[in-house]
């Protein structure tokens, strides 16, 4: 019995001094531990299953407490090279990941605006720590809310904020240094580390490193990337002009998306993480069925769940009057009436993936037939949205304003032309709608503007159709003004 006890009382003396050293071992580490932190949300709802990804997720990351030696010794390496941008007594240096022509390029960034040029040492400096702590404010999150504003907190806002500020100039730097990247010298430890197979057949004799340099500097195709990049940065980081404030368009978009997230959820019978007195107040005076769309049918009947399944019931939903103003609100503002009217947009986004499907058959001839057959597919159920959003079609009379936000490209960005005029200041929201439907209706007929938002008929120019005869002046692409439902 004596025996017994002693034993006892050695296991756990023992076993808390050795959570004792392994604590302080933790704390005097690189990277300290890190315990996974557990998911909050009620069990059985959507979010709960995220998390528990999440989880998995983390403990990838943070194996045992600490940061996953590839991970940690990749972050080293990065930031012992690229920190030197941000040191004046290192800036002459060459770069390993970089080259000589590239670093001194973002070097000239970083002494220009150190906010835009610092970011190659500002993330790997703080990616542990901000990795740690914003999938443990995911995981604990209780509630939808809750999460999703983690998520735009943490990630979106930093994110678009550094990307509308910088994304033009360090796009310029890149393009105007990319090729000479071959003199970094990451390519040879990418080779001989990397275990890549540097006699393969898809090298054609080249060199590994020879190949694969001109395909980052040469084959890519920047010229279509170059406006995707800005044009999606011109899109996103304009003011959404139907919104009170400065909000931007990024904004619109996420709470665009985290709506859909509810609406799947109660389409799909999903359990949503909400405070019991939380209803859908998204909703405003528009019916509970605005939100809800039936795939009871297609689950019943075992089959899957389509894109063109979506579409119908989304299209059926856009033509009913009584959920009109919901739909225009949070789908069809001026946000998505830039975005979708971008045909340069759209037509860059085709080449650069019809560009990489053509580098990855060269790499792997074996997958060719399922490449070709992916490309149209995707870019048929993106065509198929897009013209879903630019004119839905109904036999219901239901109508909606698909207008560029003031000062868009699409719109002819001149906010001060008499003929640009708005009708209806200091209105947002519903208000804003119905004004523009009444503003509407009395100038139909009457000529387009630049961008213009003419009446029905007549032929636009770059920016938007005019009125009957009227011709737009220039500005961006695409269509403006009320768009009647077929």
């Amino acid at each position: 019995g004596i025996n017994a006890e002693y034993g006892q009382h050695y296991y756990i003396t023992n076993n808390l001094r050795m959570r004792v050293l392994l604590g302080l071992a933790c704390l005097l580490a690189l990277g300290s531990c890190m315990a996974p932190p557990e998911p909050q949300a009620k069990p059985g709802t959507f979010l709960r299953m995220i998390q528990e990804s999440l989880v998995i997720v983390f403990e990838g990351m943070f194996p045992d407490g600490r940061t996953n030696d590839i991970i940690e010794m990749g972050i080293l390496t990065v930031k012992n090279d690229l920190c030197k941008i941000n040191n004046p007594a290192f800036q002459s240096h060459g770069s390993l990941v970089l080259g000589k022509t590239c670093k001194k390029a973002f070097v000239k960034e970083y002494n220009d605006d150190n906010e835009c040029g610092g970011v190659f040492c500002n993330i790997p400096t703080n990616f542990v720590q901000f990795a740690n702590d914003t999938l443990t404010a995911m995981i604990e999150a209780q509630y939808d809310e809750q999460f999703f504003g983690e998520i735009e907190t943490r990630i979106l806002e930093p994110v678009m904020q550094w990307k509308c500020r910088c994304g033009g100039t360090m796009l310029d730097a890149w393009l105007g240094c990319k090729h000479n990247i071959g003199d970094a010298a990451i390519w040879y430890t990418m080779m001989n580390f990397g275990n890549f197979d540097t006699t393969a057949d898809y090298l054609g004799g080249q060199g590994w490193k020879d190949y694969w340099v001109d395909v980052l500097a040469n084959r890519l195709p920047w010229d279509d990337i170059e406006v995707m990049l800005q044009n999606t940065i011109s899109n996103l980081c304009q003011r959404n002009s139907d919104a009170r404030g400065n909000q931007q368009c990024y904004t619109y978009f996420y709470d665009a998306a985290t709506t859909l997230y509810q609406w799947f959820l109660k389409s799909t019978g999903f359990n949503p993480a909400v405070k019991k007195n939380q209803r859908g107040g998204i909703l405003g005076d528009s019916p509970e069925h605005c939100a809800t769309y039936d795939f009871s049918e297609l689950v019943e009947e075992g089959v899957n769940i389509t894109f063109g399944s979506i579409k119908d019931a989304v299209v059926e939903k856009f033509c009913v009057a009584e959920c009109s103003d919901l739909y225009q609100d949070i789908f069809l503002g001026c946000c998505t009436a830039s975005m979708i009217q971008d045909t340069d947009l759209e037509e860059s986004i085709r080449n650069i993936a019809t560009g990489v499907a053509d580098i990855y058959v060269d790499v792997y001839p074996e997958d060719e037939g399922a490449a070709e057959s992916l490309i149209p597919m995707i870019f048929g159920y993106y065509e198929d949205a897009m013209s879903m959003l630019r004119d839905p079609t109904c036999d219901s009379g239901v109508e909606y304003e698909v207008v560029p936000c003031e000062g868009s490209a699409r719109r002819g960005g001149n906010d001060d032309d008499d003929d640009d005029e708005d009708p209806c200041p200091g209105l947002s929201g519903k208000q804003l709608n119905i004004c523009r439907k009444k503003a509407k209706k009395s100038a139909k007929g009457g000529k387009g503007g630049k961008g213009g938002k003419g009446g029905k008929g007549g032929k636009g120019g770059k920016g938007g159709k005019g009125g009957k005869k009227g011709k737009g002046g220039k500005g961006g692409k695409g269509k403006g003004g009320k768009r009647p439902k077929a």
